[in-house]
């Protein structure tokens, strides 16, 4: 089975993360795996397993119309059986490059609920491509429903494979010293993890921390993004101080999850939260929005608060950090959740997806 992968580029992101874990996934299963980007910046190339090919198109844009005539030339060279797309311009050139150059089958990912506003032009051409996959893979029952909602396609169509990362290596893990993250040996440490834009409702981690008169109590912010210099402002506005840590894009992600006494996800809206299955698999207690798509996979092994309420997440900042039994009693709970979500569960039926769909396109 030779398949190629199509996203948009490889920052550290979540839907990144995840291809990066999937596609030796495949190798391992025997596909023969190509992991194509659209533009520069890709960070995470370098972190691709031998077992994987990579090519960068190399444009400078996402929107570079040029890019559909690189993408149809290529697949025409490699000829794969499936052609599986990630993110919106990756969906788009993708799925149409796919069809000019006669691909047997295309799948792409719905990787997000997606509940941002959306142009009428994005979304047109959304809908457009959307028709030439056939098979549209929602990583969790609330991406589904968006996905069916936004791109106007029979029910029948969409199938849900939640996300799965690699847990072998995280019980080897060690967790860095606290002199090394500058941090006091008695400090609690609630940690962060993804890009700093507005669907991870940042700001409202900022001043539930600012409610919580625990000087004890440090919040690591690991990632980036457009929203950087706005939440250090309401962080300044709010007086916290050397309370918040930014620590930008992280190559010892593991390492800093096994430091964190608490793991904060106050998302709007999510897929299946990489950051959140990679918390649990370290141990980690974890407080996050109460949305399907994390409560679903978190279960009862964490605390749930409403998505925007400052005032709930600070009242379970306060529970947590003054009892290590609990922070402790959670992790463990949190380990045994997230072994339903292995890397090797996703990466199978993703491979039985796709012989299921060549096996019916050649009878």
């Amino acid at each position: 089975m030779d398949v190629v992968h199509v996203i948009n580029n490889l920052p550290f992101g979540g839907a990144e993360r995840f291809l990066l874990q999937l596609a030796p996934a495949q190798a391992r299963l025997g596909c023969s795996v190509h992991v194509v980007t659209l533009v520069d910046r890709n960070p995470l190339a370098t972190s691709l397993a031998d077992s994987v090919t990579y090519r960068c198109l190399g444009r400078e844009r996402l929107n570079d119309p040029r890019l559909a005539v690189d993408l149809t030339s290529l697949l025409r060279q490699l000829g794969p059986d499936v052609v599986h797309t990630h993110l919106f311009y990756a969906d788009f050139f993708g799925r149409t490059a796919a069809r000019l150059a006669s691909v047997p089958r295309i799948v792409s990912t719905e990787h997000s609920t997606e509940r941002g506003p959306l142009s009428g032009r994005r979304r047109a051409a959304m809908r457009w491509s959307a028709k030439f996959a056939h098979r549209i893979v929602a990583v969790s029952e609330a991406a589904r429903r968006g996905a069916v909602e936004r791109l106007a396609l029979p029910e029948s169509r969409f199938v849900v494979i939640p996300n799965g990362i690699d847990l072998a290596p995280w019980g080897t893990v060690e967790p860095l010293a606290r002199d090394a993250l500058r941090l006091a040996p008695d400090a609690i440490v609630a940690g962060f993890v993804g890009r700093l834009v507005e669907s991870k409702g940042i700001e409202t981690l900022l001043r539930a921390l600012a409610a919580v008169a625990n000087p004890r109590l440090v919040l690591l912010l690991v990632g980036d993004g457009p929203e950087r210099q706005r939440l250090q402002q309401v962080a300044l506005q709010l007086q916290l101080g050397d309370r918040v840590r930014w620590l930008g894009y992280r190559h010892d992600v593991p390492s800093l999850l096994k430091s964190f006494d608490l793991f904060l996800l106050p998302s709007w809206w999510e897929g299946h939260a990489i950051s959140l299955l990679e918390a649990m698999a370290a141990g980690c207690a974890c407080v996050v929005s109460a949305i399907p798509e994390l409560v679903d996979t978190l279960g009862d092994a964490g605390r749930h608060v409403r998505p925007g309420d400052a005032d709930a997440l600070a009242a379970s900042l306060r529970e947590l950090s003054a009892s290590a039994s609990l922070r402790q009693e959670l992790g463990r709970r949190a380990l045994q959740q997230v072994r339903r979500f292995s890397i090797e569960s996703a990466a199978s039926r993703y491979v039985s997806l796709y012989n299921e769909l060549v096996v019916g396109a050649g009878s």
